[in-house]
């Protein structure tokens, strides 16, 4: 299995495990897991910090170390998580902004961030879709699995302006009616 694909089975693991906890009728029973789970969470916060600084000491804020760290989906996961990622949101979309500008522009289409927040980005786009085999919907899908990768942490996407397709490139086979 791959490593995404380990960090999406382990997140929704969790999420059913924080579930079944919630609901447990025994509110001792849950109040303790609760607490313990708490504790293990500072606990990894605060040795995930030290490990950080040290790595930050080490190589520098923007050295390759640090630079692989933060491409490492599952690694960049935790860090969201105890609010240690060394990047802020801003950054990240415009990475990922930044990532998507020339395979979208060999397909025909601009890219421009038009805001960052939590709760959504929005992005622009501009230009008329003329790569063969490639559909709005890919567009859009290529656009939002590229900033959820470097932005886990956004609510909502907002693409404006997605573009038509080209009809100069679409095929159209005619068939004749048989008797």
């Amino acid at each position: 299995m791959s490593g995404a694909r380990v960090l999406e089975e382990q997140q929704r693991r969790i999420d059913e495990l924080i579930a079944a906890l919630a609901a447990l009728d025994d509110t001792r029973a849950r109040d303790m897991a609760q607490a313990l789970l708490q504790v293990v969470l500072e606990l990894h916060a605060s040795g995930l910090a030290r490990l950080a600084e040290i790595v930050t000491e080490t190589d520098g804020a923007d050295g390759p170390i640090v630079a692989r760290l933060m491409r490492d989906k599952q690694v960049s996961a935790v860090l969201l998580l105890h609010g240690l990622h060394p990047q802020d949101l801003a950054s990240r979309v415009e990475h990922a902004v930044e990532g998507l500008r020339a395979p979208l522009g060999a397909q025909g289409v601009r890219i421009e961030l038009v805001d960052t927040r939590e709760d959504l980005v929005r992005v622009r786009l501009a230009g008329v879709l003329t790569g063969k085999h490639v559909t709005p919907a890919d567009v859009q899908n290529d656009i939002e699995r590229a900033i959820f990768e470097q932005a886990p942490d956004v609510a909502r996407i907002e693409i404006d302006g997605m573009p038509d397709v080209n009809v100069h490139e679409l095929r159209f086979v005619a068939t004749l009616p048989t008797s």
